[in-house]
């Protein structure tokens, strides 16, 4: 098997609705996997299931999940073992961000994105965990350069994605001996819904053309599918050797 080939894995995808998750979906499934697409929209990730690549081996499956819920993760990974009988991998994507000044933030707002963010994370490996050590498995968790670098406007969302860094590292210390491996990735501003609204309110609360900020920052907006392809190598025999990494996918722009 070449070592980016997926046939007879079983690959789980938060947020697999669309954006990076869908992305994931079709990419893995493209490489052979047979794909667990979960989302809070249930028949936002039918959708996706119902259009993935299928070689006749595959028997891709849709799930609702919301990640926040201890209970629901239960399920999901039991109705997974169900069908599938195994797991390879998990990927972390569900997400949301909150573009606001500190000043602005209240209470609720904070606790939902910590929510979903950062438990929905510490649960999806929380329960993964027993299933992907038969296998040797791995685990891709979705944080962002935000957790990498500051932003203005998203100190919130910096800290969520920051959290996620370090519990990849963690994890990948404390998984090791385990055989699973545990990496972060790290997009900049990609194509996506949420990159759009994040453009168009930075460039509502600076006054500053978003084209040339991201021009100047990153080179041009990146996308899904770049995203999962690191997703993809990430989760492959020919990463064996990347454990607990902060992989940035920014065009260089954390490194200026």
């Amino acid at each position: 098997m070449a070592k980016h080939e997926f046939h007879g894995k079983v690959v789980f995808i938060t947020g697999a609705g669309s954006g990076i998750g869908k992305a994931c979906a079709q990419t893995f499934a493209a490489a052979g996997a047979t794909v667990v697409a979960s989302d809070l929209k249930q028949e936002q990730a039918q959708a996706v299931v119902d259009a993935l690549p299928n070689d006749g081996r595959q028997s891709h499956q849709a799930l609702a999940l919301d990640v926040r819920e201890n209970a629901q993760w239960q399920a999901a990974l039991e109705a997974t073992m169900a069908q599938q009988g195994r797991l390879d991998c998990l990927v972390n994507n569900a997400g949301i961000e909150i573009i606001k000044a500190i000043t602005e933030l209240d209470v609720d707002e904070i606790d939902q994105l910590l929510a979903i963010n950062v438990r929905g994370v510490l649960l999806g490996c929380k329960h993964a965990v027993p299933h992907l050590a038969p296998t040797k498995g791995s685990i891709v968790n979705l944080a962002s350069v935000a957790g990498l670098v500051g932003w203005p406007l998203l100190s919130l969302y910096c800290a969520s994605k920051g959290a996620v860094v370090q519990i990849s590292r963690s994890l990948a210390q404390e998984l090791r001996d385990t055989g699973i491996r545990v990496n972060a990735l790290c997009p900049a501003v990609i194509q996506t819904d949420m990159g759009s609204r994040f453009l168009d309110r930075y460039e509502q609360g600076h006054g500053i053309p978003m084209t040339d900020a991201i021009n100047a920052r990153q080179g041009r907006l990146g996308t899904v599918e770049e995203v999962a392809d690191c997703a993809l190598f990430l989760a492959s025999d020919a990463a064996s050797f990347v454990n607990g990494a902060a992989m940035p996918v920014d065009n260089g722009l954390s490194a200026g």
